[in-house]
């Protein structure tokens, strides 16, 4: 209320008008304050519960789609006897794979398409280039989309050279693809290493081919020494380290390693991979990443066991993060909902921030039913078969002894049951509350709905404070003027007062 309406009311005629204006507006602004202030309290004790519900259920679905990854129940324990201080393979579970043990080494990495040349300052080289281009070419690349759909593009790009660029600048400009394509730079003693490695390994990528185009001048060295063909290259020369280099016509002199496929044995079977991971359809249901050969002391390629076996233990971990993640939401709906109490007809709000709310209570008792009535139909089980048990308080125990004795007797049809990624219980229980966290969802919709009401009543606080301001002003006006009315009737009054007075005084001499 702004203060430069305010003045003192009465000074005139010596009454207390400004108790009766204050009395007034304070009367006026606790009728007001009933209206509203009280409202808006309410609807933002609501926003606040639908918030915490909201929070409650993301983090409820959190759990549950970390759940439902694929492997996140792969409790499978995987063991191997090589070193684990120094080991030469990774193996790890799909949700579906089989108890199994076999003898496993690793007789070849895969390798990209590399070549490798050496500028020698005391050959004449001068690190300084003629302009130029410099066109490298990968051969095609077969990838899948985003719709699993396979599709094949050429890999080919090229860079224009500045007359003067040194094999720093080259490097640099080469490195500037979107194809993994990787040049590095060493200096040596007597010059530069120059590599050039293609960013995808495995036999059939060896398509590297280097074309250029120069403005050969006698001031500077000439791109034709980066010239590549393996196709054209017939002239092969071993120099005094016993490595040896194609060598084109044109003069440049490559050292060449084709792509290599990395080389497994599983029980004496050879199996290949374009890359240094074998996956489940070439393993079933296991995936292998290899890093070094299986080489004993001598040299010599070993093997190495490896035992897949059920983990229990771990899946009934798994299964206990569902069940206490699934209680801590109960927990959470039933401290939101939980009713206020009332007191000689007054509301206490003593209860949940969503207090006897029917839109949480429906939700809360649509989640129970889908666990408690949840089957599916491939396995022909319930959760109540795999030692889950549902409470009178609508919370969920493990029986681990009967989840254990389940997992151990049929544990692809126990972790389908909960954690399949199309139907199984858990997705299932995610997908619904999915209708409610999502941005647009049930709950944001609700928000943004109750914000809009608290905004509309901030506005009427705002327009009521205006509006006491006025009926302040009007008071004050009003007894401003009764002031101003009694203090002439007060003047006259005096005036008179005095002429009697001094009438009586004039009568009493004579």
């Amino acid at each position: 209320m702004s203060s430069s309406t305010i003045t003192s009311s009465g000074v005139g005629s010596g009454t207390d008008f400004e108790s009766i204006i204050s009395a007034s507006v304070s009367a006026k602004k606790k009728l007001y304050e009933k209206r509203t202030t009280k409202r808006k309290g309410e609807a933002e004790i609501e926003r606040d519960g639908l918030n915490t519900l909201k929070s409650a259920m993301s983090t409820f679905k959190d759990a549950c789609d970390k759940l439902t990854k694929k492997n996140s129940m792969n409790t499978h324990a995987i063991t191997t006897t090589q070193n684990k201080d120094n080991t030469c393979f990774t193996v790890t579970g799909e949700s579906d794979c089989s108890n199994t043990n076999f003898d496993l080494a690793v007789t070849q990495l895969a390798k990209a398409e590399s070549v490798t040349q050496q500028f020698k300052t005391a050959d004449g080289f001068k690190n300084s280039f003629s302009a130029g281009k410099i066109t490298i070419d990968l051969g095609p690349e077969t990838y899948k989309d985003d719709d699993g759909i396979e599709q094949t593009r050429e890999r080919t790009f090229s860079v224009d050279i500045q007359e003067g660029d040194t094999l720093e600048l080259i490097r640099k400009r080469l490195n500037q693809n979107d194809y993994d394509l990787n040049v590095g730079l060493i200096k040596t003693e007597d010059g530069y290493s120059l590599s050039i490695t293609s960013g995808s390994t495995g036999k059939d990528t060896s398509n590297l081919k280097i074309t250029t185009e120069s403005t050969d001048t006698a001031d500077h060295d000439s791109l034709n020494i980066f010239n590549f063909d393996p196709s054209a290259e017939t002239t092969t020369e071993t120099d005094n380290t016993g490595m040896e280099h194609k060598v084109s016509a044109s003069g440049s002199k490559w050292s060449y390693q084709e792509g290599k496929d990395a080389w497994i044995e599983v029980d004496g079977h050879k199996v290949t991979s374009h890359t240094n991971s074998f996956d489940d359809n070439q393993i079933s249901g296991l995936n292998v990443t290899v890093s070094q050969l299986t080489k004993d002391s001598n040299g010599n390629f070993t093997t190495y066991n490896v035992d897949v076996s059920t983990d229990g233990d771990g899946a009934k971990n798994k299964m206990q993060e569902f069940v206490d993640a699934y209680n801590k939401l109960m927990s959470s709906m039933d401290t939101l909902y939980k009713r206020n109490s009332y007191s000689d007809g007054e509301n206490q709000y003593d209860g949940g921030d969503l207090a006897g709310d029917s839109q949480l209570k429906s939700v809360q008792n649509t989640l129970q039913t889908m666990v408690v009535r949840f089957t599916k139909e491939n396995t022909g089980k319930s959760i109540f078969d795999c030692g889950l048990e549902y409470n009178k308080d609508g919370t969920l125990s493990l029986d681990s002894d009967a989840f254990k004795k389940s997992i151990d007797n049929s544990f692809n049809s126990v972790v389908s049951l909960f954690t399949d990624e199309d139907d199984g219980l858990i997705k299932q229980l995610s997908d619904y509350v999915k209708e409610y966290t999502q941005t647009g969802g049930v709950l944001s919709d609700r928000i943004d709905e109750v914000q809009s009401e608290i905004d509309d009543w901030e506005q009427k606080i705002s327009d009521n404070e205006e509006k006491l301001e006025k009926y302040e002003a009007s008071l004050r006006t009003k007894y401003g003027n009764l002031d101003s009315l009694m203090s002439g009737y007060n003047t006259s009054l005096s005036y008179i007062s005095s002429i009697l007075s001094i009438s009586s005084i004039l009568s009493g001499s004579k």
